[in-house]
């Protein structure tokens, strides 16, 4: 059994509040309604989730009191996106079952018996980024956190990050030409230099994140989403662009 993190990035224009790339969704609904294996599919909240969750200052955990309108409407936001990207795989074939992550996660973690139960009966659990509420707090999860916590439980062979960039560089490649690209690399050897900030951390966190989670599966690899085929190929252990972390 596989894991697949879609990345907010490659799913949604981030700079433009719930604005989808629609041609990335069907792409990636194609890949998927191709493969033949139920996976846990995790997506991210991309312009669905960080910009109303920055403008709300709901990026860091809180009491619910008083911020009941504000976290309804980023629920409800990332809600929306789901439904769309489920919507998209369906249409190709996917066997796909949305578990809306506040729904899930209560006071003592995930519901894991019913993502059990889908995978039993052939079907892929589809979560995403979201706000979660428990004792009377909320805060941000994310999905790289979901992954880390279906790593603990299910053991899977991979997990693949489809991301807007090829893989991890030693730095942003949008902004540094000179930033190093890792092919395949143990997890003590990265050394990320990233001052992106959205709700949920930066790429800096994220490596983090896939070092807690490797002593659960054989490796990590991160593709760009963009390019399908790259999915594809990742899906199927089929040799492709992107990074390989051990």
């Amino acid at each position: 059994m596989k894991i697949l993190k879609i990345g907010g990035s490659v799913i949604t224009n981030k700079d433009k509040y719930r604005s989808v790339n629609r041609e990335a969704i069907v792409n990636i609904a194609k890949v998927l309604g191709d493969f033949p294996e139920p996976l846990i599919l995790v997506h991210g909240a991309g312009s669905f989730g960080h910009n109303k969750s920055l403008e709300f200052g709901l990026d860091m955990p809180g009491k619910v009191r008083g911020k009941e309108i504000e976290i309804s409407t980023v629920i409800n936001d990332v809600l929306s996106l789901n439904s769309i990207i489920s919507d998209a795989l369906a249409a190709e074939g996917f066997r796909g079952v949305s578990l809306p992550t506040h729904a899930i996660y209560g006071n003592n973690g995930p519901d894991l018996d019913i993502i059990e139960e889908m995978l039993r009966n052939t079907f892929s659990p589809i979560m995403y980024g979201d706000i979660i509420i428990q004792n009377g707090n909320y805060r941000i999860i994310s999905g790289d956190e979901i992954i880390l916590d279906m790593a603990r439980k299910f053991r899977p062979e991979e997990i693949i990050f489809a991301t807007d960039v090829d893989g991890l560089y030693s730095s942003d490649p949008k902004e540094y030409s000179n930033a190093k690209f890792y092919r395949d690399v143990k997890a003590s050897e990265l050394n990320i230099k990233d001052k992106g900030k959205d709700a949920t951390g930066s790429m800096t966190g994220k490596v983090e994140k896939i070092k807690l989670m490797l002593p659960f599966t054989r490796k990590v690899m991160i593709v760009n989403g963009m390019f399908p085929e790259r999915l594809r190929k990742a899906l199927n252990d089929e040799d492709t662009i992107g990074t390989v972390v051990h």
